[in-house]
């Protein structure tokens, strides 16, 4: 990730406290240090440092929205990330509504933990994984963005959150809307690519009105600048793409001048 990330840790538990400290410095993150609870947040000098990531452990799951509430009064634009043990559907819908900006499993693996705190800092999504027989992760909107894709089924691994997955997860483009960027790229009028998709010129326009308000740009030619900013210059920029098994659903957003 570059610059290291400032990092405070909330875990009464100091045996699992120094764990993740120790896990996290191997990652680029810095540890500035760790208190057993939020409440103890602002009576301690970590209060004059702003983390770009707080990582809530060991937190019962009614605690979590008021725990996540006294962080956000402090630092507005610090990401807060709750490890949990268990939970019920109940508590993802209490923590869709939090602050928080994910959840992760302590049953999950160091190298899931490290992906997905990495996809949480690098977008503006909450993401929230899921544990279950079937682990999967939820893409939700930030409270500070109005528009996000819904993510399901997607399998609890490192590479799940890679390349175009990442790249689709941030913006919510469906395939059908990366390939008609790629072909915007190459200059091809809606007609051609129409003819290409062998689907109809008026569902073209749909798309790319679609594409227009996901990426936020206010033409066709802005929108081939930022394909070509972001990895849709190729023919296949993204080949692993037909591996990854996930299913996205944009969510219903406000109209949008376009």
């Amino acid at each position: 990730m570059g610059k290291l990330v400032t990092t405070l840790i909330v875990e009464p538990r100091s045996l699992v406290r120094e764990g993740l400290a120790s896990l996290m410095a191997s990652h680029a993150y810095h540890v500035i240090g760790g208190v057993a609870s939020s409440a103890d947040i602002s009576n301690s000098l970590l209060v004059a440092d702003e983390p770009k990531l707080v990582v809530l452990g060991a937190v019962q799951a009614d605690d979590v929205t008021a725990a996540a509430s006294c962080i956000r009064e402090l630092w507005s634009d610090t990401k807060i990330v709750l490890l949990f043990e268990d939970a019920s559907s109940a508590d993802y819908q209490k923590w869709q509504a939090s602050e928080i900006d994910g959840c992760i499993p302590l049953s999950g693996s160091p190298d899931v933990l490290v992906g997905t705190l990495r996809r949480i800092l690098d977008s503006d999504l909450k993401i929230l994984v899921q544990e279950a027989v079937s682990r999967s992760a939820t893409a939700l909107p930030s409270a500070r963005l109005p528009i996000a894709p819904v993510v399901t089924n997607v399998e609890a691994r490192t590479e799940a959150f890679d390349g175009a997955f990442s790249l689709r997860i941030r913006h919510g483009l469906s395939e059908r809307e990366e390939q008609i960027l790629r072909d915007l790229v190459k200059g091809l009028p809606n007609k051609s690519i129409a003819r290409k998709l062998d689907i109809a010129e008026a569902t073209i326009k749909v798309h790319m009105k679609s594409i227009l308000r996901k990426i936020r740009v206010a033409n066709r030619t802005q929108a081939a600048i930022w394909a070509l900013e972001n990895g849709y210059g190729a023919d296949n920029p993204h080949p692993e793409l037909p591996r990854l098994e996930a299913t996205l659903q944009p969510l219903e957003a406000p109209r949008q001048a376009l």
